[in-house]
């Protein structure tokens, strides 16, 4: 990538906020690796402004955009056709733009569970799966788990009135019943059924806060904390010391990245190339 001109492929993500957000970093990486005149930018997009921000990928002529937090469902009624995981979950996290014809998915999911292949070594299919959260995260995660062919899905949720409606919404969609629990009652829970601990909540991005106590966890569980800081949450490094295996959510960012840039130019990224952009950006930040 000599410099940007006139014949330069743009890219985005609309996020508010975003300036924290490292995929800019791992498709610009990319991009550099491949020698392709194609660049990457985080784009502030306030609430009020998305309809207008995703009208505008057809204007300007963007090859593609990736759709961050409070986007992901508002985008939706914007776009002219959803496909995918989007057509379960209502999520859109990568917007393509084909000759002027706005596509939306998901790669969340998608990412999830390759991420979970990839770098955990762990299938889902079969598995007992808790997920902390009810949120878009969560949602956009839950049906590609159920496809996926999870045995169970626990939702665990402080506001439960939320957890039910998703029950209701996964089940209405795909006739998987999913479980549903009270945050206040953690110790009655099975933790010994659980295969697979996914955290989807902010808890622990801030502070040292931890979502799930120590004792409730052993080393049979994998557990996934979709948060990713220098040094991990309080979750991650606890789950280490009881010898659980881990992955942060910087896995989930490299491979629904991964899945974005297949989806926009159809072929495959250096993955190697933009884990080290990632992997590079989190020594700085500490």
């Amino acid at each position: 990538m000599k410099g940007i001109n006139g014949q330069t492929t743009v890219l985005a993500i609309f996020g508010d906020p975003v300036e924290h957000s490292l995929s800019p970093v791992m498709h610009n990486a990319a991009f550099r690796d491949l020698g392709w005149n194609c660049v990457y930018v985080p784009c502030r997009v306030l609430t009020e402004d998305i309809s207008v921000a995703v009208r505008s990928i057809r204007v300007l002529g963007y090859k593609g955009v990736n759709v961050t937090i409070p986007h992901k469902q508002a985008v939706v009624s914007e776009l002219d056709e959803v496909f995918g995981d989007t057509r379960l979950s209502g999520s859109v996290n990568t917007i393509v733009n084909r000759n002027g014809k706005l596509l939306g998915t998901s790669t969340d999911g998608s990412g999830l569970v390759r991420s979970l292949r990839e770098d955990g070594d762990f299938d889902v299919a079969g598995k007992n799966v808790l997920i902390f959260g009810a949120g878009g995260s969560s949602v956009a995660i839950i049906f590609r788990l159920v496809t996926a062919g999870v045995k169970t899905l626990t939702v665990v949720n402080r506001d439960f009135t939320k957890a039910v409606n998703l029950q209701e919404k996964v089940w209405l969609r795909t006739r998987f019943a999913i479980n549903v629990h009270d945050t206040n009652r953690l110790e009655t829970l099975d933790w010994s059924s659980f295969d697979l601990v996914i955290n989807t909540t902010s808890v622990g991005l801030h502070n040292e806060a931890t979502i799930i106590p120590k004792q409730l966890l052993s080393r049979h569980h994998f557990v996934y904390d979709l948060v990713y800081k220098p040094g991990d949450t309080t979750l991650i490094n606890q789950a280490k010391e009881v010898g659980c295996r881990t992955l942060s959510g910087l896995s989930l960012l490299l491979y629904q990245g991964v899945e974005s840039f297949k989806i926009w130019f159809e072929e495959d990224p250096p993955i190697a190339v933009m884990r080290e952009a990632l992997e590079q950006a989190m020594r700085i930040r500490k």
